[in-house]
This record gives C-alpha cells, structure tokens and sequence, in this order.
C-alpha cells in the first residue's frame, strides 16, 4: 500500500462536489411511456404475471440504454428486439384496450430511441471533461457496471489527448487509494453506493446523470435535534456542493429490483427442475459479482481467490465460510470440481485413478439408488434411526449423492447400511481417503500452475471491468475467469450441479 497516496486522500484542500444533468429527448418519452405502462398493470390488471414479465423486460432495455455510452442504435440487440416486438404483438392480441392505450407509445418512442444515432450521455461527458481539461489533469471515470472495449475508446477518442485518463467499476474505485484532480460519476449518488456520497478522491466530483433521475446528495442527519443542517461526510472538510437538480420524470424505474427479480426467477425455476431429481441438488450460497451477475457455490466448497498484493501466494485456496466481499474469485468456465478429478486422475493418482473411481462410482451409484427409490427424507430417516449415522441429514444426502464429496465422516456406516461386507468396507474408506488426498494435492497443483500463467499485470483490466478472463495453457487451453465479489448472501438455496459456479447474467 503506498502511504503517500492515502495521505493525499485527507490533504487535497477544497473540494467540491457537481451534480450535472443531460437532456434526454430520446430516453424520457421512452421512460415516462413505461411508467405509465406501469401504473396501468398495477391499477387495472392487477399485476398480471404476464405484463409483469414484459414491464420487466422494458426496465432492463432502458436501464442498458440509461448507462451505456454507445450510439443508442448499437446498445440493443435484434434478439432483444424481436423479443419486445413479440411481447407487443402478443399484448395486442390478449390486451387490445391496453395495447391501444399504453403500448403503441412505447413501441413509438422505442423506436425512435432505436433509430438515434447519438448518445447523450457520452456527448455530455466528453463535453464536460474537455471544459476542465488542462495538460497532465488526471482524471477518473468511474461506472457502476463495466464499460467495454468500444465505449472506451470511444471516450478516449472524444477527449483531448493530452488528459491522463483512468477508468474504474465503482467497487474497483473505492478499493483504489489514488486521488485525482477530476472525478466523474457516470450516473446520480442514488445509483452508487454510500460510499460515493461520502469519500471525494478528487478536487473536484461531477455526478453526470439523465434529467430522468433526480441529481443530488442529502446531508446524514446523525444528530438531527442538535444539528438541523445535517452532515454530508465525517471524514472531510471543505466539501461545497454544488445545486442539487430534481428529475423532469415523474416515474419510479429503480435497477436494483431487477437483479432480485432476476435471482428469485432462477432460484424458482430451479425449485420446479429438481422436483424430478432434488437428490443430485447441492446446498448452495448465492454470490453477487460485478456487472449484475450472480452465481451459487456450494456451502461446503473450496474456492480459488486472486490475491493480487500477495506477492509469492497471489492465488491459493480458501473454505467458502472464508470468502469475503471484494475477494477475486478464479473459477473455470467449466465446473471446477471435473478440473480438480481431471488433475488428481492424471496427476496424482496415475495409474490407479481408473481403479478407485469405479469404488468411489459404486458406492454413490447404490446411494443415489436408494434415495431416488425411497426418496431422501425415508432414506435419511432410516441411516439416522436404524444405522445411528448422526450425519445423515437430507442436505447431507444431497452432498454424498454428488461428485464434490470423497469421503463423508461416518462412510464406514454409510457403506454397511448399503450392505456392503467388512473387507469391501475397509477397501473402500481407505481408497476415498487417498482420493481425498489427491484432490487436495491438485488444488495445489492447479493453484500452482496458475500463478505461473498470471501476474499483476491483469490489475488494470480488473480495474475497468471487475474481472478477467484468460485461457490457460497449462490446462490445454482450459478457459478461467477471475470475478471480483460484491456481496454474499449466505441463506441456502437448493441449486442443480451443473449450475454451480457459474456467473449468471440477469439477461
């Protein structure tokens, strides 16, 4: 950590904090046509599952069209757009006097939005750091989600090329300890976290939001009998504001449900799929990463984190319970149990890994027979009650029935109730005690072989987009993705295998 910079952060004198709005003729009839859409569902129809679906499609086109820096013709793609367009014919068919009243308005400013060959937003931004810009002004671009590859070189093109320029997630930014004579919010306070509202890395803050959003910072009232005025930041002094600017829209579109909606619509979706087969279900956590992306990992897993200021062990292996927010998670692009067998086989195991996993196949094989035959609660009753095995709980169940447990605490137990003779008992506990090991010795391996392949040279890029994703060549090409985590929530969800550690996107 360089100390001189954190100094910095409490010695830059003066600051002062902007709140500027762009004119959106393209995106506020679009947005005040939803809206209206809005109060028409709830009022009207109840809330119908259906228009629900499709007011929920149309948030998510709007706020991908509200924070991108595109030309608003490139933001949407045609499946997207065939997708609404579909919607709207099926609204006409089932809901006429709807479709008359609210939705050929949508479809109108829609398709003017389309058709709109410029970008507000980024006119604005390029605009307004070009009016500040003197040789050598550092400044900080910061987005809630990641800009990609063409929005940046679009800024850097419409900026003056003698700026010093960095780009940064808002999670990246507020982990980063450098201090900036410019920095820009692309987006309102409200659309940040509270951190935003709070620390000012820079001699001057601009939050540059759409007139659709109201544009502004209120004081924490902590003491609020003593202090009427309130306080904006118990770190700063000298913080002026600049004039808080109210939204041109009356309506209520707010990003954050979409991820929640997003979550309860897969987690139901994988309630209706494992009704057939819940034994194969895995206990799982859900981890929310950069970008509105989501995955689930297993309670009792092992992850992979990128430390990048841990010189000599920048990427190890900790418990799930261990992970934390702001880690960098390293997981394959394919499940990374099947990665770890594959190098405890081909590594560790050699010769013998054909033999020991036909044991380890059979004795699962004859559990999964049972519980799909009597079903897991009979089944966990029975080990419980009749064998003694105290462990037998049907979330443990669910775990000896998948690939990711080796060698559960009480398999001697296990394998008797499943009839199996002294000799074979003794073979087997003792072969999944070494396939255990090797699993083990082949997370190291793979951790080792990692770091070999990567090195802090990634770090800018994780910067601008909160992950990284490489193809390995110690692992034939094998493709991994470093995920930077923004939060954990720790309630369990049963979840199928095959979508464990698996970023899912709320598109």
């Amino acid at each position: 950590m360089n100390f001189n910079n954190l100094l910095d952060l409490y010695s830059l004198g003066d600051k002062t904090v902007l709140f500027k709005h762009v004119e959106s003729n393209e995106l506020l009839p679009f947005a005040n046509s939803i809206e209206r859409f809005r109060v028409e569902i709830q009022n009207r129809y109840e809330n119908d599952d259906h228009l629900v679906e499709v007011l929920n499609l149309l948030k998510k086109v709007f706020f991908k069209l509200a924070s991108s820096l595109l030309p608003y013709n490139k933001v949407i793609n045609k499946d997207t757009e065939n997708q609404i367009l579909s919607k709207f014919i099926q609204i006409k068919k089932s809901y006429p006097e709807l479709f008359a009243k609210v939705v050929i308005q949508i479809a109108k400013t829609f398709k003017e939005v389309l058709e709109s060959t410029n970008n507000s937003l980024y006119d604005y931004l390029c605009n307004y750091i070009n009016s500040r810009a003197e040789a050598g002004l550092k400044v900080a671009i910061v987005t809630k989600r990641a800009i990609t590859i063409e929005e940046r070189f679009l800024i850097i093109d419409g900026l003056k090329s003698f700026l010093k320029e960095s780009f940064f997630t808002e999670n990246s930014f507020r982990k980063d300890i450098e201090t900036f004579d410019e920095v820009v919010f692309v987006g309102n306070p409200a659309y940040f976290g509270e951190y935003v509202k709070n620390t000012f890395k820079g001699k001057t803050v601009a939050f540059i939001s759409y007139d659709i959003f109201t544009n502004s910072i209120s004081p924490n009232k902590i003491f609020e009998d003593i202090d009427k005025k309130g306080v904006y930041s118990t770190i700063f002094d000298n913080v002026s504001f600049g004039e808080p600017i109210q939204k041109k829209s009356n309506i209520t579109l707010e990003q954050a449900e979409l991820l929640n909606t997003a979550v309860s619509k897969f987690l139901a979706e994988q309630k209706n799929t494992l009704e057939v087969n819940s034994q194969d279900a895995v206990e799982a956590s859900i981890v929310y990463l950069e970008n509105d992306r989501f995955l689930f990992a297993p309670k009792d897993s092992k992850i992979r984190v990128f430390s990048p200021n841990e010189k000599s062990n920048f990427i190890k292996q900790l418990n799930f319970k261990d992970i934390e927010e702001d880690d960098f998670i390293v997981i394959r692009n394919d499940r990374d149990t099947r990665l770890i067998a594959e190098v405890a086989d081909h590594d560790v195991l050699k010769k013998n890994a054909e033999k020991y996993r036909l044991l380890q196949n059979e004795w699962k094989d004859k559990l999964r027979f049972n519980v799909k035959k009597k079903g897991i609660r009979k089944v966990s009753e029975i080990l419980i009650n009749k064998y003694n095995i105290n462990t037998a709980s049907m979330a443990s169940l669910r775990s000896w029935c998948n690939e990711d447990s080796i060698c559960p605490t009480e398999l001697p137990k296990i394998l008797k109730a499943l009839k199996y003779d002294e000799e074979i008992i003794k073979e087997t506990y003792n072969t999944m005690k070494i396939i255990q090991l090797a699993h083990r010795k082949a997370g190291r391996i793979i951790s080792d072989k990692l770091m070999s392949e990567l090195s802090n040279d990634i770090l800018k890029e994780l910067q601008e987009k909160g992950y990284y994703t490489f193809m390995s060549k110690e692992f034939n090409g094998a493709s991994f993705n470093i995920e930077r985590i923004v939060s954990i929530d720790r309630s369990r969800h049963l979840i199928a295998p095959y979508n464990l550690m698996k970023p899912i996107n709320i598109d």
